[in-house]
């Protein structure tokens, strides 16, 4: 009994803060920044907002002559210059290629060169996911959040990897409110948390973090994440420019395309069964483990 005075509930105390933090969102919306009228720049990294969706790797294939064209030409400019935002560049380039450890390697090296990087922080937490070593990543972006605690993409992407990982909803709800205290205009983070709000039954807070993500254009990456949460609302129109969106921004992209076709067909002979869709498997989350 005494325990339980000293010692609260502390999902109680979660939830709280949470509501808060979403009271915080409606406000900065309301006041301007889903019109686009606030600070770009990211709190603690000095990166723009394009910059950090330029940033996000890629796991479209490249080319083997693009690639080699690619690594001589950055090669070139290591040698010449070895920078640490050069061993950056070689560490996408690997990765696009499917060479994580190859990838991780480049990234090492960058953080040798300038130990306070938290950009390279952030890609080698991905690039150790996606060698399956989720151990490994989870801890890295902890130290991340740790070392960098201003740097809002930190919160996004060990949210991301909370969900698709852990599929711990409420945990990465938290983070990613946290993140976009940081940086308002992270374009990212609003579409992971309309997914997350669609998912749990709170339709008007998804559509609010919809159209504020929606307004930054020319990223097929955020574009396809806005959609396919518009598609698993049910608004199918706007599903469909946000695809049309993506295809803009890459009109190679050949999953955005049949993702356009599918939500096309869909509005003109009444919706299927949407277990059968695989980028819609995520629609039930389990609870936190």
């Amino acid at each position: 009994m005494l325990w339980a005075l000293f010692f609260p509930d502390l999902s109680k105390i979660r939830d709280k803060i949470c509501r808060i933090r979403y009271n915080q969102m409606e406000r900065w919306s309301l006041h301007g920044f889903i019109e686009g009228r606030g600070g770009i720049e990211m709190s603690g990294s000095g990166m723009t907002l394009q910059h950090d969706l330029k940033f996000y790797p890629s796991d479209k294939p490249l080319a083997e002559n693009d690639y080699r064209r690619e690594k001589e030409r950055i090669l070139r400019k290591v040698s010449s210059d070895p920078n640490p935002d050069h061993y950056l560049e070689l560490a996408q380039l690997e990765y696009r290629r499917g060479l994580y450890e190859e990838s991780k390697k480049a990234v090492e090296k960058a953080l040798q060169e300038r130990p306070d990087f938290p950009e390279g922080e952030l890609f080698l937490s991905k690039i150790l996911e996606k060698m399956d070593r989720e151990a490994e990543a989870e801890q890295a972006f902890l130290k991340l959040m740790e070392r960098h605690p201003s740097y809002s993409c930190a919160y996004r992407e060990y949210a991301r990897f909370l969900l698709e990982k852990k599929e711990q909803t409420h945990r990465a709800e938290c983070l990613l409110l946290r993140g976009l205290e940081l940086n308002p205009q992270d374009g990212l983070a609003h579409a992971l948390l309309a997914e997350i709000y669609a998912q749990t039954g709170r339709e008007r807070q998804a559509v609010l973090h919809l159209r504020i993500a929606s307004r930054r254009d020319g990223d097929t990456y955020l574009h396809q994440s806005c959609g396919k949460v518009f598609f698993q609302m049910g608004k199918y129109s706007e599903a469909a420019e946000q695809f049309r969106l993506a295809l803009m921004a890459d009109p190679r992209n050949k999953t955005a395309r049949s993702q356009l076709k599918l939500v096309l067909k869909l509005q003109r002979k009444g919706i299927l069964s949407l277990a059968k869709i695989p980028w819609l498997r995520r629609s039930n989350p389990a609870g936190e483990r």
